[in-house]
């Protein structure tokens, strides 16, 4: 490996650590999201929601000079996995449910 890349790649990998530790701050409130629309009969999936956090990303990228299809990209990945943690605590949630 080049000498000139290594310091480079390890700062890479410092943000990568901190890009990970984020999205697992950011699914733990998932989690407390999915609690709250069980509570109050939300449906797991908020198709307005999902729009409204994709534009704003792309709004917010363009900040730091990120491409706005880029963004959109990424925080649909970012949605599809939080919704599949919501899905799975709402299905959770009707299996712990009381049967009459």
């Amino acid at each position: 490996m080049s000498k000139s890349l290594a310091p480079l790649r390890a700062e890479i990998d410092a943000i990568d650590d901190e890009i990970v530790a984020l999205l697992g701050k950011r699914l733990s409130v998932v989690h407390r999201v999915a609690s709250v629309k069980m509570a109050e009969n939300l449906p797991a999936v908020l198709p307005d929601r999902v729009e409204a956090v994709k534009r704003r990303a792309a709004e917010a990228g363009l900040a730091y000079g990120l491409d706005p299809d880029f963004m959109a990209t990424l925080y649909q990945t970012i949605i599809d996995e939080a919704c599949r943690v919501e899905e799975g605590i709402f299905a959770a949630g009707r299996e712990d449910a009381p049967r009459s």
